[in-house]
Order: C-alpha cells, then sequence, then structure tokens
C-alpha cells in the first residue's frame, strides 16, 4: 500500500495554492513532509485525501488515481479550517462527534467507554482545547484510524498545539506498525527536532 504524490499542484483564484510537490508515503512508515503551516499544507492534505482537484501532477493511493479512492482509503486528522474540532466544544461532544464520522458506534455510552478507556471520563465536559496537545493529536488519530477501508491517515499541522513532537511522532509510528501509511505535514523546527533524515518538503518536486 501507498500514498504517492508527483508534482502535484493545486491554483487558486489570485496563485498557486500548492506549488508542485511530490512525496512517496508506504505501509507501515511515518513519512514527514516539511512546510511553513498556511493554505499549502491544508491544500496538501486535501490533494492527498481527494477532495481537491488537482490541476497538475498526480496523487495514486494504492496505484489508483481516482481521488474517490482517496475519498474512501485516506482519513485526514485534524486539518485546520476544515477537520479540527470546535476547541470551545465539550470533551464529550467532540469524541461523540469524530466517532459517528468514521461510522463507529456514537452513543452516550460508547463515549462514555472511549473516556473510561483513556482514564478520562472525568473530563468529558472539560473543553476540547483543555487536552493535553499529545492527547489532541493521539485521540483524534485513533478514531480516524477505525474508519471502514482506511488504509492511510494524514496527520496536519499536529505541531501547531505546543508540546515535544516526538508525541506526536510517537503517535504515526503507532498507526504505522498497525500496517497504515502514515503522513505527517509538520514544520521544518519539528523535523529537526526530531532528528531524522529523510523528509520531503512542501513545493518541492521529485
Amino acid at each position: 500500500m501507498a500514498l504517492i504524490a508527483r508534482a502535484a499542484a493545486v491554483d487558486g483564484p489570485h496563485g498557486p495554492l500548492l506549488l508542485p510537490t511530490s512525496l512517496a508515503a508506504r505501509k507501515g512508515e511515518v513519512t514527514l513532509v516539511a512546510g511553513d503551516p498556511g493554505p499549502a499544507a491544508t491544500t496538501l492534505a486535501l490533494a492527498l485525501g481527494g477532495r481537491v482537484r488537482l490541476d497538475d501532477g498526480s496523487i495514486t493511493c494504492n496505484g489508483d488515481p481516482e481521488p474517490h479512492v482517496r475519498r474512501r482509503r485516506v482519513a485526514l486528522v485534524d486539518v485546520p479550517g476544515v477537520t479540527e474540532p470546535e476547541p470551545g466544544l465539550p470533551v464529550e461532544v467532540v469524541v461523540g462527534e469524530e466517532l459517528a464520522l468514521a461510522g463507529l458506534p456514537s452513543r452516550r455510552a460508547d463515549i462514555r467507554a472511549f473516556l473510561r478507556e483513556r482514564g478520562a471520563e472525568e473530563r468529558s465536559s472539560q473543553r476540547w482545547e483543555s487536552l493535553e496537545p499529545a492527547e489532541h493529536v493521539r485521540w483524534l488519530a485513533e478514531i480516524s484510524a477505525q474508519r471502514e477501508d482506511v488504509t492511510a491517515v494524514v496527520l496536519t499541522g499536529p505541531d501547531r498545539w505546543g508540546g515535544s513532537p516526538h508525541a506526536w511522532h510517537g503517535t504515526a509510528q503507532v498507526l504505522a506498525d498497525q500496517g497504515l501509511v502514515v503522513v505527517v505535514l509538520a514544520t521544518h523546527s519539528s523535523v529537526r527536532l526530531l532528528g531524522l533524515e529523510t523528509t520531503y518538503e512542501l513545493g518541492v518536486s521529485a
């Protein structure tokens, strides 16, 4: 299984939203893409997930270029302004919505069970933004990865919540160890802190 972009580019009404970008993400690996937060990172995430049309280049999921395949196979986690939860909502509401979006049981008992398994049942009424950065990313990723037919997960800007990049990278590695394709769009500084050599960059094509 693989998610591969070859010089994928998206135009906007006033200029390019995504300059030609290439990456090759494969099953069982965490693939980092370094770049500044903003429209380009969001657009790449949406393109990988088959949510926006490419103006140039290509993206394939398991060799298939059809966007509808990526919409089914690729889970987009916490995309700024698109799939990120409203920070002021109670934790239980966000968890319920995310479970429902993933096609998982989302009754009150299911929400309580999810929180209980994570030792957080007493925090159900707290605001979502009160979670630790590592919890924020991990919970959303864990739920999204359980969606039926998902073979790839894209984490967008997990470092914008603060905390150590090693925490969200650990979550990404757990997902990869489960046999998923995992792409993380992060800042250059986070990638440097991780001390990893292999990475791709926004706006760079092979």
